[in-house]
């Protein structure tokens, strides 16, 4: 849901759901009307809102050292090698349907994500062989170890790491920010 839409469903104004979004505004000082329309605006209990806006939810994301580890080697891969030459070779490999139905979703997401991330950056169509798994999403929001980590110690910003995400990946759930830095 965008920021105007919450606008529109919750009738909180712009400016205060803007400062609340970039956490201008502590969240222990916003009212009870306020907390009370934005959650059901959200259709949440209000105590899971000011969970999620405080980080002691971290229930919603999840990491895990076997898919860090599937990224990165993902990432060299693709260092090692022309991005277009990446997309053909991923796709011939049949790997992302291969890790769906072995329901290694995480895994073929992160894939179908890179495969239309660098196909949108290289003007090459997508595949619709893949419109029915592009439906799908991680139930919880899939970052590496060290986000999880800056975010239970609360050195970085949820806003601030979702702005940075390809969207190709977050509308899967996973956050991915680091594909054209990897060393």
């Amino acid at each position: 849901m965008s920021l105007y839409e919450l606008e529109k469903t919750s009738s909180i104004s712009h400016a205060t759901l803007n400062d609340i979004y970039n956490e201008r505004s502590n969240i222990n000082n916003c009212t009870i009307s306020i907390m009370s329309k934005l959650a059901d605006a959200l259709k949440i209990n209000i105590d899971e809102l000011y969970k999620t806006l405080n980080y002691d939810n971290l229930s919603l994301f999840a990491y895990n050292s076997d898919f860090d580890l599937f990224k990165s080697d993902t990432l060299q891969r693709l260092k090692a090698t022309d991005e277009i030459m990446f997309v053909t070779k991923t796709i011939e490999s049949n790997a992302i349907n291969d890790y769906y139905f072995q329901k290694k979703y995480a895994k073929s997401l992160y894939l179908l994500s890179l495969i239309d991330y660098l196909s949108k950056k290289n003007n090459i169509p997508l595949r619709n062989e893949y419109d029915r798994i592009r439906e799908c999403k991680c139930e919880k929001i899939y970052v590496s170890k060290s986000i999880y980590l800056l975010l239970s110690m609360k050195q970085a910003k949820v806003t601030d790491i979702f702005k940075s995400a390809i969207k190709e990946f977050m509308k899967h759930n996973i956050i991915e920010s680091e594909i054209d830095k990897v060393a």
